[in-house]
């Protein structure tokens, strides 16, 4: 009787634990997104997220996801679900007063004449419209936490780099890495065999994008 007792005991015991290890599954779902552990960095090799485990962070509520390729990749390539397209090189800044983009990226020098700020860090960008800086707090809020990916990494760290110089919380800004092209020991998302959420490229279009910002006011500069 005692051992039909132990035996009924441990079944019992055992059979709640596995109950309770099944609910404590399904509570650790994640619901935010990972503490950045350099909080001012733009890197993506220093970011928690990467192409690796991205697809456990998305749909997150509260956090917008931005791909920063252009138009053309994002369609040709194909993108992640739930990120959406702002092209960096198309619509934010080039390395040239391009009058489609709302900044311009210049190297800053020292009276030495050597290169203090390069192209691309935090405080190289300069506005090419006086509503560049409005536009740029419209569009990405500096309340959320915001994922952002590109070809290779470069566009997400310049535009971190950015929102930086305009006095964002870089410890809310991502950089989640390559896409497309990998760099070193870094996966593009698009060579990562157990992306789920991967939405394939659309082969049969071929998509060509402008932005003219003719409407907003140019900043007249003496260099």
């Amino acid at each position: 009787m005692k051992k039909v007792l132990i035996i009924f005991l441990a079944i019992l015991l055992f059979g709640c634990s596995n109950t309770n290890n099944e609910t404590n599954k399904e509570e650790e779902k994640i619901t935010k997104l990972p503490v950045k552990q350099i909080p001012d960095s733009s890197l993506m090799s220093e970011s928690p997220l990467s192409a690796l485990n991205i697809d456990d962070y998305l749909f997150l509520e509260d956090v917008i996801y931005v791909d920063t390729r252009s138009s053309k990749q994002f369609v040709s390539e194909g993108y992640i679900a739930g990120f959406i397209n702002i092209p960096f090189y198309e619509a934010i800044a080039s390395y040239a007063d391009d009058p489609n983009v709302l900044f311009s990226m210049h190297k800053i020098r020292d009276e030495a004449g050597n290169v203090s700020v390069y192209l691309g860090d935090e405080g190289s960008f300069k506005p090419l419209y006086e509503e560049s800086v409005d536009l740029l707090y419209a569009t990405f809020p500096k309340d959320k936490q915001i994922v952002f990916i590109a070809s290779a990494g470069v566009e997400s760290a310049y535009l971190i780099n950015l929102l930086k110089q305009y006095g964002y919380d870089a410890s809310l800004l991502y950089n989640c890495g390559a896409f497309t092209n990998s760099l070193a020991a870094n996966v593009a998302y698009l060579d990562y065999l157990q992306a789920k959420y991967l939405v394939k490229p659309i082969a049969q279009y071929d998509v060509n994008v402008t932005y003219d910002w003719g409407e907003l006011t140019p900043i007249e500069t003496t260099e």
